[in-house]
């Protein structure tokens, strides 16, 4: 059966929205970013309803990232992606099933749960970055520091998850034996789009 969905997992900054956006067009397909499904379900939840979803509701990101330790905002991603799972695996099964193609990317993907979908026409692989390369990624996104009462500790905060959740991917999708795009910085786009095609199922 050829692949209609494929699925783009790893940490804040491996990429994935990039790969996506690039593969879909290669393929001539629509693409998905779930960071913009998980917006839009936000706006019809509230954090009395949906509290996994709506964990910045009191307070900025600035504030969240600076004053957070980081056992709390490993705690937060995985009490919020169980609770985007059941949405995001609904739209998987619609689109696999109708035989709808689309490339979907979100860290909210877990290999534990796609490998659970058993479907024959979803190809899934995370990014798994090398922590040098992941850290120098976003030591260039200056931006989104800006504002905070302490940028470094920001800064350390949020890689901490990072590159805990690079390795905890990497780790489970290895024990899986599930697809693995590895990028030490040296791999362009293009290749790991290659990479794919050359590795999907179907």
């Amino acid at each position: 059966m050829d692949t209609r969905v494929f699925l783009i997992g790893g940490a804040p900054g491996a990429g994935k929205s990039t790969l996506g956006t690039a593969l879909a067009a290669r393929l001539g397909i629509g693409s998905l970013t779930i960071d913009d499904l998980v917006t839009a379900v936000q706006a019809v939840t509230t954090p009395e309803t949906h509290p996994g979803l709506h964990l910045m509701w009191k307070t900025s990101h600035l504030d969240y990232f600076t004053h957070s330790s980081t056992d709390k905002l490993k705690a937060d991603a995985v009490r919020q992606h169980e609770a985007t799972w059941p949405f995001i695996e609904r739209v998987i099964r619609k689109h696999a099933l109708e035989g709808a193609p689309i490339v979907i990317d979100g860290w909210h993907l877990w290999p534990g749960r796609v490998s659970q979908l058993q479907l024959e026409n979803v190809w899934a692989g995370w990014i798994i970055v090398a922590p040098s390369v992941l850290e120098g990624r976003e030591r260039k996104n200056v931006e989104w520091l800006q504002g905070s009462s302490d940028p470094e500790r920001m800064f350390g905060n949020f890689m901490s998850r990072s590159l805990w959740f690079n390795s905890l991917m990497e780790e489970q999708a290895n024990e899986l034996q599930m697809n693995i795009l590895s990028q030490h910085g040296k791999t362009s786009v293009d290749e790991l789009c290659e990479m794919i095609l050359e590795n999907q199922v179907g």
